[in-house]
């Protein structure tokens, strides 16, 4: 059994509001993407959950530096001090949110069923998946929650390692069209931040993925708010699309999950056009490599090659349209383009 210094039954009885008697840890999470230390704590005693996650900064030095550069730390306790009660999407209970450094006693979501990241969200799974997405920015649409992070803090953020490990693993990849977009891509990437900043800006996750959600019938449960900002709408979306769905999936599917998030947006009293919606997500395909390039650089090289493969793929599809958008401010050569011959994870 793992211990946790200061954290013993006084400090959880006192955190919880029960009476903790005995209690056993647990280290999880501690594969690719996640930027804080995770356990699970099973109780024993009185007033008290079964168990709870608790989550604390990162051991890891370059996870924390990552972490402190993003400031996942303070825009997660931000969410579950300001926000969660009132978020239109699930989210677990915080039972505790410390005052002065980051530490968080949160519902666990253990018996909750964790999909498959390899093979992917069902349609079924991927379209409550979008529904509650939708219905997430629409609760925002209006007005943004106050003190919320800017699109630009984590765009600038990224754009420091674009330029450095992103550019090196695409270096180590197969060159074809999509790459060599995305090598243009990741070497001016601070200088297209007016394409993303110009659209309609909405409260977002920005980590909406398979590994931070769990999904049971038509229910969710989002965590792991660390990046959560604003943004424009088609960045969750693109964002869920190329990490959670098969390349083979997210092609045949894009057009159905588009199309019901733009319902359930109209549904909840939004106005905003289909096109629109479209463009909005096509532009936020070639960001999502950071994630690939992120994990690849830890190591991970099959769940990284996955999901570099996915992104791009999505590239792929949308190269003519993607590169209109950013050829005004980029050299990057013009070619009739065909579909590259890249494998479908």
């Amino acid at each position: 059994m793992r211990s946790i210094p200061q954290i013993d039954a006084n400090y959880l009885s006192q955190a919880l509001g029960g009476l903790v008697e005995s209690f056993q840890v647990e280290s999880i999470g501690s594969g690719e993407g996640y930027m804080s230390d995770l356990y699970r704590i099973t109780l024993q005693g009185r007033a008290l959950p079964a168990s709870v996650i608790l989550k604390r900064p990162s051991e890891d030095p370059e996870k924390l530096e990552l972490a402190t550069r993003f400031n996942s730390y303070g825009r997660e306790q931000y969410f579950y001090r300001e926000l969660s009660e009132h978020s239109a999407i699930r989210t677990p209970r915080c039972y505790f949110n410390a005052d002065h450094k980051f530490l968080l006693l949160l519902e666990d979501a253990g018996l909750w069923p964790v999909i498959d990241v390899g093979a992917g969200a069902s349609l079924a799974q991927a379209i409550t998946a979008v529904s509650h997405l939708a219905r997430l920015h629409a609760s925002h649409w209006a007005s943004s929650p106050e003190a919320v992070a800017h699109f630009s803090a984590g765009f600038e953020a990224a754009a420091l390692d674009m330029s450095s490990f992103v550019i090196d693993r695409l270096g180590e990849l197969p060159q074809n069209a999509p790459v060599q977009f995305m090598q243009q891509y990741a070497s001016q990437s601070i200088n297209y931040l007016p394409l993303f900043s110009a659209q309609k800006q909405v409260f977002s996750h920005l980590d909406f993925r398979l590994d931070n959600m769990r999904i049971s019938g038509d229910d969710l449960m989002l965590f792991d708010w660390g990046e959560c900002s604003l943004a424009a709408p088609g960045f969750d979306l693109a964002y869920f699309l190329i990490t959670s769905l098969t390349t083979r999936n997210r092609r045949t599917w894009e057009e159905t999950l588009l199309d019901t998030y733009h319902r359930v947006l109209v549904a909840n009293g939004i106005q905003y056009r289909r096109e629109e919606l479209f463009n909005s997500y096509r532009l936020a395909v070639p960001p999502g490599f950071y994630l690939a390039a992120l994990v690849l650089t830890r190591g991970h090289q099959d769940y990284g090659m996955t999901l570099a493969e996915r992104c791009l793929g999505a590239i792929d599809d949308h190269l003519p349209f993607i590169m209109k958008q950013f050829d005004h401010t980029t050299d990057f050569p013009r070619r009739t383009h065909a579909r590259s011959n890249t494998r479908t994870r």
